[in-house]
């Protein structure tokens, strides 16, 4: 976090929760010794905590067809964040638990760069992920309050092809911050993120959230947001044959706070061979308020294979395509057109990726935008 002043108050606080942390390292070893490998600490109180975390860099170049640049960034589909997993036993039955993850300061977030002067791009606040405390009893479910995924949460975005990191549903994720460059008014004003969206529901947020027992492979949750707002996630996993198969959906209901939509809906499959061979489907629409504006909404597919070509993990590749409509405002077309490779790390459970891809925007009227390519290659290192 260099070049970033660290306020007194979290030096202290940072200091004083590494110190109890090795206190309690020292204080367990003789508990811990001839036990197998172990990444939580056990507390006074006999619950464990693990601490966790993502570290994002990679490679970004990025071409509108009047300008082109080379961005070191953060993130994509995953960004560096860091969080902590604390959990214990009430009885035999129940399982309580709790969780923060943060998003950490980043540096020229793969989002936010642009080709308008403004490149370099610094998110300096710690932002809050997760922040919620969980209740799971054995056969009636789990109820979480707090910050953190609600029903609808990824609901599209199911994909076992393992290449999703690179080729993932959501073109936004990496580069959504460049603009296309119309060559009529030679401005930029639209952006990829403007016109691409993967409607992943009402995503995170303060809510109590139910998750029924998983039965047969179904599960079911429901969400309740302060103000009226709610939603429903389903899903559904099964594996027969040589085949494993997934899907997922969600119904949200976000006409209490938005001035714009009314409802959400959307989903998502899978269908994964035992030979590596797998094919992916999402989408999902926005139902609008406002009179005359037509429904954002949008249909992606993928074509993945996995194949073991190295003895460091799986070789995932994929193929994607996904046309969005009337995002931005009516008429609108952009299409998306990706190429990727995710090399699994599996003796460190880490990622590399490569992606290509390709963005277009029609408009109707004289607007006449060129294309947007970008490559990309980087590493997700967990820990």
């Amino acid at each position: 976090m260099s070049g970033y002043p660290i306020p007194f108050e979290l030096r202290l606080s940072t200091r004083l929760m590494l110190a109890a942390a090795m206190f309690a390292l020292v204080s367990l070893a003789p508990v811990r010794e001839g036990r197998a490998a172990d990444d939580t600490l056990s507390s006074g109180n006999k619950n464990q905590m693990m601490i966790y975390g993502i570290v994002t860099r990679a490679f970004l170049y990025a071409d509108d067809g009047n300008r082109s640049e080379l961005f070191h960034v953060d993130g994509g589909v995953e960004n560096t964040r860091l969080g902590w997993i604390a959990e214990g036993r009430l009885n035999e039955d129940i399982t309580a638990g709790a969780q923060i993850e943060m998003d950490v300061p980043l540096s020229n977030a793969a989002g936010d760069v642009n080709l308008i002067g403004t490149e370099s791009t610094q998110q300096t606040a710690w932002g809050i992920r997760i922040q919620e405390v969980t209740a799971t009893h054995r056969r009636y479910g789990k109820v979480s309050l707090g910050q953190g995924d609600t029903a609808s949460t990824d609901r599209v975005a199911v994909d076992l092809s393992g290449s999703d990191l690179a080729v993932g549903n959501n073109p936004a994720d990496m580069a959504g911050g460049i603009h296309f460059y119309n060559r009529t008014t030679g401005g930029r004003i639209v952006t990829i993120s403007d016109v691409i969206d993967k409607v992943d529901g009402i995503d995170k947020d303060d809510r109590i959230r139910y998750d029924f027992p998983e039965v047969g492979g179904v599960g079911l949750s429901l969400s309740y947001v302060a103000g009226g707002v709610w939603d429903a996630g389903f899903g559904y996993a099964r594996e027969w044959g040589g085949f494993e198969f997934e899907i997922g959906a969600y119904f949200a209901n976000v006409s209490a706070r938005s001035t714009e939509e009314e409802v959400l809906w959307g989903g998502s499959g899978s269908l994964k061979h035992k030979s590596g061979l797998s094919f992916t489907l999402a989408g999902a629409i926005k139902g609008q308020k406002i009179n005359g504006r037509d429904d954002p909404h949008y249909l992606w597919g993928k074509i993945g294979y996995s194949a073991g070509l190295f003895s460091i993990g799986d070789t995932h590749f994929g193929v994607s395509y996904g046309q969005y409509d009337d995002f931005s405002q009516n008429s609108d077309e952009a299409t998306s057109l990706g190429v990727g490779i995710v090399q699994d790390l599996e003796p460190i459970g880490s990622h590399l990726w490569f992606l290509v891809r390709n963005h277009e925007l029609d408009r109707a009227g004289n607007d006449d935008f060129d294309d947007i390519f970008i490559v990309s290659t980087g590493v997700v290192f967990n820990f």
